[in-house]
Formats: C-alpha cells, sequence, structure tokens
C-alpha cells in the first residue's frame, strides 16, 4: 500500500497538468521576427541604366532583423510601383537561398520589375524597394522605402521562353511544326547554328503550332515584331550563327566559313568537318596522336573560320584526362570560347584510337546541350 498510494499521486498530479493546458498554449506558434530598421544600398534616389552585358547585376544591402526564438531570418527585396509602396509587384529572394543580408540582383530582374510597376520599355521611371524579413509563416516588411530610378532595357515586354526558326529560307523551310529550335544561352538570349538560303525569307516564331508571335531582323539590325508578312534575308547562302536578344533587340549574324579538328600539338587543323544540316558537322580521318619523350600527346578542340575571325570551341569542364567508358555525357559538352589558344579547354582522344579511322561528329543544336562525338 506504501508503494502504491504515492505511484497514484504521481498518476495524478500529472492528468491535472496535461488537463490544467489550455489548446493554445499547445499549439504550435511561429516566432516573431523584427523588421529590418535600416537598407544600406543602393541608397534612396540611385538611378541606374540597366544593361543585358553579361553579369549586370546591382547589389542591395541591409540591416539584420532578429527572431524571436533566436535561429535563422529569411530575406526578400521587394519591389514597388511609384503609386503603391504597399503591396509589392516583384519579389526576389537574397542571396544564398534567403540567407544573406544582401542580394545581387540582375539587372534583367530589376527590368522585371520596373516592367511590373509599370514603366514602358526603354523609358525612365520610378520603383521603390524594400526588405521582408521571414521566420516560417512570419513576416515584417521595413518601414523604410529606397526609391530607385531606373532607365528600363529597350526590349520586348513579353519575351518568349522558347524561339524557333522558320520560313522558306530556313533549312525546314515554312512548314511551321518543322521549325527549328534555337538555343537559350540566358533569359531573352538565343541562338542557333544554321544554314540560310539567299532570297529567301526566315523568320522567328515563340512556338510551333497555333498562330505564333513572329520577329524579324529589320533594316537597321534590331529585333522587331511583324504585324504582316515581314521577314530576313541573307545576301548568300550560308551557314551562320544567329543571336538575338529579346531584352534589348539586338541582333548578331555571325557566318561560318569553315569547322575543323583543332590538334594541339600541332596547332592545327587535323580534320575539316563537313557540314550535314540541322547544326551537325561530321568528317572522318586516320588518327595520328603525336608521341612525346612523355607519352603520347592526345589533346584537341575545335576551330572554325567566321566572318568576325578564327573562333574555338572547347571543354566546359576542362579536364586533363582522357575519356573512358565511365566518362559522362558532359564530358564531351562544347562551349565557345573567349579566345583562341593552343593548349586551353582542350579535350584527349582516347589512345585506343591511334592510327585508326575515326569520325567525329559536332553537335550544335537547340534541342540538347552541345556536345560532339568520336567513334
Amino acid at each position: 500500500m506504501k508503494t502504491i498510494m504515492p505511484k497514484i499521486f504521481i498518476v495524478l498530479a500529472f492528468l491535472s497538468l496535461v488537463t490544467g493546458c489550455k489548446k493554445s498554449d499547445m499549439e504550435y506558434k511561429d516566432p516573431k521576427v523584427t523588421a529590418v530598421d535600416q537598407l544600406y544600398a543602393p541608397a534612396d534616389n540611385q538611378q541606374i541604366t540597366l544593361s543585358t552585358q553579361a553579369g549586370a547585376a546591382l547589389l542591395f544591402q541591409w540591416a539584420p532583423s532578429h527572431a524571436q526564438d533566436g535561429q535563422l531570418v529569411s530575406y526578400e527585396v521587394d519591389f514597388y510601383a511609384e503609386a503603391d509602396t504597399i503591396n509589392p509587384v516583384y519579389r526576389v529572394a537574397s542571396d544564398n537561398t534567403g540567407e544573406e543580408l544582401y542580394a545581387n540582383i540582375t539587372h534583367i530582374d530589376i527590368n522585371k520589375a520596373a516592367s511590373a510597376a509599370g514603366i514602358p520599355t526603354g523609358e525612365t521611371g520610378t520603383i521603390y524597394w524594400s526588405v521582408s524579413s521571414w521566420r516560417g509563416i512570419s513576416s515584417a516588411v521595413s518601414s523604410q522605402k529606397n526609391k530607385l530610378i531606373v532607365k528600363r532595357l529597350e526590349g520586348f515586354e513579353v519575351i518568349p521562353d522558347n524561339v524557333y526558326v522558320t520560313g522558306e529560307g530556313s533549312e525546314t523551310g515554312d512548314n511551321l511544326d518543322k521549325a527549328i529550335q534555337m538555343t537559350k544561352v540566358s533569359d531573352g538570349k538565343f541562338e542557333i547554328y544554321t544554314k540560310l538560303k539567299a532570297a529567301a525569307g526566315y523568320k522567328f516564331v515563340d512556338r510551333i503550332s497555333g498562330t505564333p508571335s513572329t520577329y524579324y531582323i529589320n533594316d537597321d539590325g534590331k529585333l522587331a515584331e511583324a504585324t504582316g508578312d515581314e521577314s530576313s534575308q541573307v545576301a548568300s547562302d550560308g551557314i551562320y550563327r544567329i543571336t538575338v536578344d529579346f531584352t534589348n533587340k539586338g541582333t548578331t549574324m555571325t557566318e561560318i566559313k569553315s569547322m575543323g579538328v583543332f590538334f594541339s600539338p600541332t596547332n592545327s587543323i587535323i580534320l575539316n568537318l563537313d557540314y550535314q544540316g540541322l547544326g551537325i558537322w561530321s568528317g572522318t580521318t586516320t588518327l595520328h596522336l603525336k608521341q612525346e619523350s612523355w607519352g603520347l600527346d592526345e589533346r584537341y578542340k575545335f576551330q572554325m573560320e567566321t566572318s568576325a575571325g578564327t573562333e574555338q570551341l572547347g571543354t566546359k569542364i576542362d579536364s586533363d584526362s582522357p575519356p573512358d567508358a565511365s566518362s559522362p555525357a558532359s564530358y564531351y559538352y562544347v562551349t565557345l570560347l573567349d579566345q583562341t589558344s593552343q593548349w586551353d579547354h582542350k579535350w584527349k582522344f582516347n589512345h585506343s584510337f591511334d592510327g585508326k579511322s575515326i569520325t567525329v561528329t559536332l553537335l550544335l543544336q537547340g534541342t540538347a546541350p552541345y556536345t560532339h562525338t568520336v567513334k
């Protein structure tokens, strides 16, 4: 009896404690978070002219806020229209998925914010920015709103996700459902390696069914939206690299005069590749690796002669080993190099190809990463 009674009292005390708790005490509540009390940069009334240059960005910085439970706070930059600084029109998380006290925001994103705020393309207008702090679902918005004067990009308000080339002058003719997909280089920027016929029109469309939006290169070399049967033309038949930028209406036409396999040890082209169509080049030769005192030198890449001069295509991963059966597909991925060189950004032929007939195929197509094969 002496051992039973204390246990009964313990159980009763526990039940009293549990029943005495309010339901609200048992529910989880997100801890409160304080608002950011100071915005550092960009300063109030700062002006910016947006650019489509690669890597163009503006640094936003602010003071820290604090969560009630002492845990990490997440941040986002909020943009507002000049006429309404209460309801954000565009949001961007801070760097490192919202964990940093700064955000490197691209000019493209700022352009989108300005568009959402009602500033017409190519014009200058005012937006405001501030910062929201988050801890779980609890949030607080800084009372400070900094004014940012923005000159928008000259591009289109609506930028397509995909772009295709079609028309009588293109490789697949004017059959819309056979239009050739371009490669998306970055937001709003697309390129294609393709063959064009002179005196026949080609154009760009944003989809291959229904009634797509249609674009062409006008007499000023700018990308323009077609309102009728407008199209682009080239002066002579040829293979071209076409680049179009919907963020600033810029275009670039580069004729590809030749394409070859560049062998680094001899600093020369060892195989000229013939254009097969639809962004594919191919050629066959007997491969002879270069014997050095330390072994076989097998380094190679691609080199092309263009209307803009000599250009090279090389590896994206810069591996220093030849491929084997376990090499990933990315080993063969191709990228246009910023400058030409004898040794940089090369691949290595597998030694088993030495003295053998090989076929090298280069695929620069919009439906997959640029790549090549050696067989």
